[in-house]
């Protein structure tokens, strides 16, 4: 049988740089891993933020895929990029063989990620886009808000994070997509957060049968934790 393809999706502010650690551990088990950076993000940060929405990003994803003519795909979501799943999934049903999301957000059809997080944090990404990124990126957040117990390693992060192009937080995914919660697959949380926002997304797909993982690390699991992600994502 052929190996699995494992696709990592980042999140917000990030790059497919936040993977390296999950890339050489599963790399080191025998496994094909691929970490693309989303537009607008990273070195691909783009002087057009304006052009790039949710859709663009599923389209990088499924282009990536589908220009490797990858198969037996396993789609890792961590954080923001848990939107784009559904239409990933509509696009890619034939090569996907497995879904695993790492605190990753859900959002309903026609909801954007504003409407799916708290009001408070709604507002918050709201007021610092148009105050200090001229109503078309959000600047990065304050890595402490990531719960990484490692001070140096949390200001590594941080100064790896990019501005974040609104749209994509702002307008939702509008391309045809499929029901997560139908596929089945995998959900990756982390215990030593309070709040622990992501708590109800893990709750809504263990209610629909999916398996609920659960271990410490914080928002940053690949990175603080990469042994343990490695371990769900080959045998969740």
């Amino acid at each position: 049988m052929a190996r699995r393809s494992y696709v990592l999706v980042h999140g917000a502010w990030h790059g497919g740089w936040c993977w390296a650690a999950v890339e050489a551990r599963l790399a080191a088990c025998g496994e094909s891993a691929y970490a693309l950076t989303l537009s607008g993000l990273a070195h691909r940060q783009d002087r057009r933020p304006r052009e790039i929405d949710a859709d663009r990003h599923v389209l990088d994803v499924a282009q990536f895929v589908e220009t490797l003519d990858l198969e037996r795909v396993v789609l890792v979501l961590h954080s923001y990029s848990g939107v784009l799943g559904p239409a990933l999934l509509g696009r890619l049903r034939g090569r996907v063989v497995g879904l695993r999301l790492i605190e990753a957000a859900l959002a309903a059809p026609g909801q954007a990620l504003l409407d799916a997080v708290p009001p408070a944090a709604a507002q918050r990404y709201r007021e610092t886009a148009y105050d200090r990124g001229d109503g078309l990126l959000i600047p990065p957040p304050d890595p402490r808000q990531f719960h990484i117990a490692d001070p140096a390693l949390a200001a590594a992060i941080g100064a790896r994070l990019t501005p974040q192009p609104w749209r994509t937080f702002a307008e939702p995914v509008s391309l045809p997509g499929a029901a997560l919660r139908d596929h089945g697959g995998a959900y990756l949380i982390a215990t030593d957060r309070d709040p622990q926002p992501y708590l109800d997304c893990a709750d809504q797909l263990a209610l629909a049968g999916w398996r609920v993982d659960r271990v410490p690390g914080g928002h940053e699991l690949m990175q603080t934790n990469p042994a343990a992600v490695v371990d769900f994502l080959r045998h969740a």
